[in-house]
């Protein structure tokens, strides 16, 4: 076997493994502690909210980050836990990409706002519209019958 090969293929299953636990763990929530809403609330509005939307929370729209109205509505009409929904919070924050920082909140702060996000977020009847764009127009590829290079 090509060592390269063997190596890619190793990394690949690594990578899979991780993802598959990581997905694993997100649906675990945030363990057997009971977390405070409105101190995760308060948490949300003061350090979250300048870049994620959430209606409940009462903020102004953010456009950083995704609404996480949005990004939770479709898995709650199909009927995902909060607990789902606190374990995917939490993991979010662990593992966040630029330009939010990891873990910006941790422990008992990480677990409220978890829990928080994870009981009001994707409640709200519609998202906020944005505005119309057309999408440019992409010309048909040029048709080739068979034979025609030969």
């Amino acid at each position: 076997m090509n060592r390269p090969s063997a190596r890619r293929s190793a990394r690949v299953a690594a990578a899979i493994a991780l993802s598959v636990g990581g997905l694993a763990l997100a649906g675990c929530g945030g363990g057997g502690e009971t977390a405070d809403l409105s101190a995760g609330k308060t948490t949300f509005k003061n350090l979250c909210s300048s870049c994620h939307t959430l209606a409940e929370a009462g903020t102004t729209p953010a456009h950083v980050g995704p609404s996480l109205d949005d990004s939770f509505r479709a898995a709650r009409q199909v009927g995902m836990s909060d607990e789902q929904f606190k374990g995917v919070v939490r993991r979010w924050i662990q593992i966040a990409q630029a330009p939010m920082p990891r873990n910006l909140v941790k422990g008992k702060d990480a677990n409220n706002v978890a829990a928080y996000v994870a009981s009001v977020a994707g409640t709200s009847p519609e998202s906020l519209p944005f505005p119309y764009q057309t999408t440019p127009q992409v010309p048909d590829p040029p048709r080739q019958t068979p034979h025609q290079n030969e």
